[in-house]
């Protein structure tokens, strides 16, 4: 017995009705579209998304870094970070820059991607990043370092009063200090802890002042001779 899709022509050879099955196959994949937009389907957002609010740090004024940005520390290198062969610390103190106007060809990468310091207090940096990854199996995580005249201004006009130095006045702006993250920016976690109990070894300090106005414990300097 013959389906009832199937044609039997005059020559005796027989061809199927497609009609049938081919509205089948549209009405099916309706139906799925449909559910999937009732049930979200497989796409790739399978949990709601949250709107993260934007936290504002003193003498910052920037929102904390995203997960997985490429200013996260590079966790994959099982020896410690050196610093570049370019890098002289004697060569700091002779070239003389105003506050924010120093040229990135006479700084210092850090191991931070997009992070640059002073020659002399780069390698004291490196210094203590080697003993920070022996104890914590990591870098020293770098969210802010050199700060151009340009961005100090814009965190200047951004924060509060009392909330960010004098555009020309921060010790960012002479390549010497630098923001921390990864633990360091809560003064209860280990890494503070055991950044100020080790930071001066390696010429690196929080300043006083850091620790009430404004309270800024992932604010550190490299030690120059300034007032700590």
């Amino acid at each position: 017995m013959e389906g009832e899709g199937a044609v039997r022509p005059r020559h005796g050879k027989k061809i199927f009705n497609l009609t049938a099955p081919v509205s089948g196959v549209v009405l099916a994949g309706v139906f799925a579209g449909s559910l999937g937009l009732m049930t979200g389907g497989d796409s790739e957002d399978k949990e709601p998304r949250t709107t993260r609010p934007a936290i504002l740090a003193a003498d910052r004024g920037e929102e904390p870094p995203e997960p997985g940005r490429a200013s996260q520390p590079d966790k994959s290198r099982a020896e410690p970070a050196k610093p570049p062969a370019t890098c002289k610390p004697s060569q700091a103190k002779k070239r003389k820059y105003a506050n924010g106007r120093i040229p990135t060809r006479d700084l210092c990468p850090l191991p931070e991607r997009g992070e640059f310091l002073r020659a002399d207090a780069a390698v004291a940096f490196y210094k203590l990043n080697a003993a920070y990854k022996k104890r914590f199996g990591k870098d020293v995580c770098v969210r802010s370092s050199y700060r151009t005249f340009a961005k100090q201004k814009q965190l200047y006009d951004r924060m509060p009063a009392g909330m960010a130095a004098r555009p020309g006045r921060s010790k960012h702006g002479d390549a010497i200090a630098a923001d921390f993250c990864g633990g360091v920016q809560n003064d209860e976690s280990p890494q503070f802890k055991w950044m100020l109990a080790n930071s001066k070894k390696y010429d690196w300090v929080h300043p006083k002042w850091a620790f009430s106005s404004p309270f800024e414990p992932w604010h550190w300097e490299f030690d120059v001779g300034q007032d700590a």
